[in-house]
């Protein structure tokens, strides 16, 4: 909750610069190197998406099932770890010209452990949203949250409202961003301009610029989270026009599948 005017999710000079999965201009989304090339950017979060295996295992995967980007079909739930790793290519489909070539195929691209990624990246800042409706999920991400001590480095967030519920209760001290239970909430206040009662539970809005063919982020709508110091965040921008016009409004973060393209934007504006 919060409950001063200090938000660590709110930036007052440019926009939080929040790689989608990893860097996935050269490498497949949620791979080792995703990871390590984020890293060694000039980012300030890594955003991913948890999932968990049938043995109860926290991985960095975004669909519910491994047809899009791998070698295999079928759902994560219903694999073990231990058969995630043997069986599935993370680079499989990865391609940078529309399927012509498939350059990260064979190259050992394993599914990576939530557990992996705390132990490689230490110093790594990230922006995790619970996939799974289970209720263990947010036992599980407790569990390793509480292990690595990333309590203060880590933003929590979930489509589905009982697992960021859940969480609150297990961590209370650990930021989330609001669900979309809560952002509907927010954007009704918005609307009819009673925002000022609202005391958030969350620290960030994390939203896309048009949902449902109706706009969402609007001056007016960063303006009114503002005022009650709340972060705005916008997903998932890949082109200039549209991160400079987020940076104009004075957005808090921006979730990108191209970091370099965001930070040569914010350079040329002598933010960075």
């Amino acid at each position: 909750m919060v409950t001063s005017d200090f938000n660590p999710f709110r930036s007052p000079t440019r926009p939080l610069v929040m790689a989608h999965r990893g860097d996935q201009t050269v490498s497949p989304e949620n791979s080792l190197l995703a990871l390590k090339n984020a890293s060694l950017l000039e980012i300030d979060y890594i955003e991913t998406d948890i999932r968990m295996t049938k043995d109860h295992e926290l991985i960095l995967f975004h669909d519910e099932t491994l047809d899009r980007t791998t070698n295999v079909s079928g759902r994560i739930i219903d694999y073990t770890l231990d058969q995630l790793l043997e069986e599935v290519d993370l680079g499989y489909r990865f391609t940078l010209d529309q399927g012509k070539t498939f350059p990260a195929r064979a190259k050992n691209w394993r599914v990576v452990t939530l557990r992996q990624a705390f132990q490689l990246f230490p110093d790594m800042k990230f922006n995790l949203d619970i996939k799974n409706e289970d209720p263990k999920a947010p036992h599980l991400l407790t569990e390793l949250i509480q292990e690595f001590q990333r309590e203060d480095s880590i933003l929590v967030g979930s489509f589905h409202h009982d697992q960021i519920t859940r969480l609150r209760k297990l961590l209370p001290n650990v930021p989330t961003a609001a669900s979309p239970k809560e952002v509907k909430n927010f954007l009704i206040r918005h609307k009819i301009r009673i925002n000022k009662f609202i005391i958030p539970k969350y620290f960030a809005l994390q939203v896309p610029i048009h949902y449902n063919g109706r706009r969402v982020v609007t001056r007016n709508f960063v303006k009114d989270a503002h005022n009650r110091n709340i972060a705005v965040h916008v997903w998932t921008i890949n082109d200039r026009p549209s991160m400079e016009w987020l940076i104009n409004i004075k957005i808090d973060g921006i979730f990108t599948d191209d970091p370099w393209l965001l930070l040569e934007t914010l350079q040329e504006k002598e933010l960075i």
